[in-house]
């Protein structure tokens, strides 16, 4: 079952293999790899709501949470996150002047902004707001 597709880096026609080949070759799966592409947010970004944004706070790059699996908070990748914590004392990493999140309640639909680093919320507005959620979507 072999596909035509463009390579989602470099724009190049190529047959696919498989069903999830986005890349025409192993050097432009790494360089999408590297620089972040191949994150979630690649093609899907036009057609599906953005639940949160943030500034990763090791490159700076802007990053737009569409799955709601997807947990990241102050990332865009594992690199980055290793990086800044092996080099967390130098001066290489951005410090922004305030970390700054937005995402839209699961419950409620509201606009949630962020501004306090230890304030962990995703999904919820409120307490009050998961509660309600949970208790219509449990399984029984």
């Amino acid at each position: 079952m072999k596909q035509q597709r463009t390579c989602v880096v470099c724009g190049a026609p190529f047959t696919a293999d498989r069903v999830t080949q986005k890349y025409c070759s192993p050097s432009c799966r790494r360089y999408a790899h590297r620089r972040g592409l191949n994150v979630h947010q690649t093609a899907k970004r036009g057609r599906h709501v953005v639940i949160r944004a943030f500034r990763c706070l090791k490159c700076g790059m802007l990053v737009e949470v569409i799955d709601p699996k997807d947990k990241r908070i102050k990332f865009c990748s594992a690199h980055c996150e290793r990086l800044y914590w092996k080099h967390s004392r130098s001066s290489h990493r951005i410090v922004p002047g305030a970390v700054q999140r937005t995402f839209t309640c699961r419950y409620c639909g509201t606009t949630v902004t962020v501004t306090k680093a230890k304030d962990k919320r995703t999904a919820f507005c409120s307490e009050a707001c998961r509660m309600r959620w949970f208790s219509l979507h449990r399984k029984r």
